[in-house]
């Protein structure tokens, strides 16, 4: 059997299915094996990690087989065989890139370039490939390439009755992490972003300048939350090596590791007035923490459910709880006692935020919808469907006058009042993980599974 054969097998279909059954396979598949659908599953999540690969890696070599709008290309000679190639060989460099195959990165970002000269991510991505391998010339070559044949984004010519909240462009983009960055944090000053990725690393950057000023390595797995207190003086973590892991902001140095959680930590918030930090995950329990000592407390709080997200309230009274249930829980800290538990998504919820006076929270969930809770009445003042996939994240800016969410590839600014969308911030090549704004709302910063974080200036 060949391996083209071999894809169409994986795919469930006959060689020769044309383009439009291969993608509505690839979506069936897709659908049926995403690793999210198992959270508290870990054999089976596993299983659908290896299956989605093999998916993939079939859908991503089939669609070539029989680009969209072939048989009208040929007769018109407008398609581009090499560009269709050089896309082939660039989706295999990332793939073998993300199993640390480097040396094979390397070549098939190569064969991409000679297909396509002016290829700009593949020489963007090759340079990461020589970094890994510790060939900083090359590397540093392959980067000032890539800059220069990235188009330059064009200023807008606003409306003039456009509000100065719609006008965002891209001022930067940061590369050095070489897996999926999960999240990004300002420092209280908006002097400092720093960064976490599943390679592991912890990232500390210049915001002014984009330069990389440290990189912290201590955890044994994918890093995939981080906060900042309040004072800007600690650097909290959170990773699947069950970790949690309290370091210097200004110098990335290590000063603690907090072991209690049996199972991946997915969520770390910091109290406002930084004396504890909260954390869940896959393990089903909330821990309370001591930030100066590192003691853990013994707080009784959440209910046995698997959370994506916990997040204090502003006066830091009560923690609210994004569930793997389809729930939030409202709970009252000082008296361990739960006020409410907000119904309503119909799926998990992937992402929860405090709005800066407390009055209200927002919610993300898999079921593709934003929802926005009036506080002390239990039910949502209004729910949107503002995006076509499951929503990942949802953030109050500073002055709460604007919520920032992601459904795909593009992170989405609204009113959260009207649920008017003010713009949408294109630019990533892959899912976006998360966002982060200054204290001024003016800038706001974002993460992806493309392996960069991009600045975005509000004009």
């Amino acid at each position: 059997m060949s391996q083209v054969e071999t894809y169409y097998k994986i795919l469930g279909l006959k060689p020769g299915a044309t383009a439009a059954e291969v993608k509505h396979a690839y979506r069936t598949l897709a659908k049926t094996w995403h690793p999210d659908l198992f959270p508290d599953r870990s054999q089976l999540k596993q299983q659908a990690e290896e299956e989605i690969k093999k998916i993939n890696e079939a859908y991503q070599q089939l669609k070539w087989q029989q680009p969209h709008g072939s048989r009208v290309a040929a007769a018109t000679g407008t398609f581009s065989t090499s560009k269709s190639c050089a896309e082939t060989y660039f989706k295999r460099g990332m793939e073998n890139a993300r199993r640390g195959r480097y040396i094979v990165a390397i070549e098939d970002f190569t064969q991409a370039i000679r297909l396509q000269p002016n290829f700009a991510a593949a020489y963007k991505y090759r340079g990461l490939a020589c970094s890994r391998l510790g060939d900083k010339h090359r590397a540093d070559s392959d980067f000032q390439i890539a800059l220069e044949l990235e188009p330059k984004p064009k200023t807008p010519k606003p409306s003039p009755t456009a509000s100065p909240h719609t006008r965002w462009k891209c001022v930067n983009t940061l590369i050095g992490h070489t897996n999926w960055v999960f999240a990004v944090a300002m420092s209280p000053g908006g002097q400092t972003l720093v960064s976490a990725s599943a390679d592991t690393t912890i990232k500390i950057w210049d915001l002014a300048t984009g330069k990389l000023l440290k990189t912290s390595i201590g955890h044994t797995a994918w890093v995939r939350s981080i906060a900042i207190s309040p004072d800007g003086k600690w650097l909290i973590s959170s990773s699947d090596d069950c970790t949690i892991k309290i370091w210097r902001l200004d110098t990335g140095e290590l000063v603690n590791t907090l072991i209690g959680h049996a199972d991946p930590v997915w969520s770390v918030a910091i109290a406002p007035d930084g004396t504890k930090l909260a954390s869940h995950g896959k393990n089903k329990t909330i821990h309370f923490w001591d930030l100066t000592t590192g003691q853990r407390l013994d707080t009784r709080v959440g209910q046995a459910n698997s959370a994506y997200s916990v997040a204090f309230s502003p006066d830091g009274q009560t923690l609210a709880i994004g569930s793997c249930n389809k729930t939030i829980e409202i709970w009252h800290l000082g008296m361990e006692q739960l006020l409410h538990v907000l119904k309503g998504h119909s799926s998990w919820v992937n992402s929860i935020s405090y709005s800066p006076d407390g009055q209200f929270l927002t919610s993300a969930s898999y079921d593709k919808t934003i929802k926005l809770w009036r506080l002390g009445t239990a039910k949502p003042f209004s729910a949107v469907t503002w995006h076509h996939s499951y929503v990942g994240f949802v953030v109050f800016s500073p002055d709460g006058q604007t919520l920032a969410s992601r459904g795909d590839n593009t992170i989405k600014l609204w009113y959260p009042s009207t649920g008017k969308q003010l713009c949408a911030l294109q630019g990533h090549t892959d899912w976006v993980n998360g966002v982060a704004f200054n204290p001024q709302g003016n800038v706001l910063a974002s993460c992806s599974r493309d392996m960069t974080i991009k600045i975005w200036q509000r004009l």
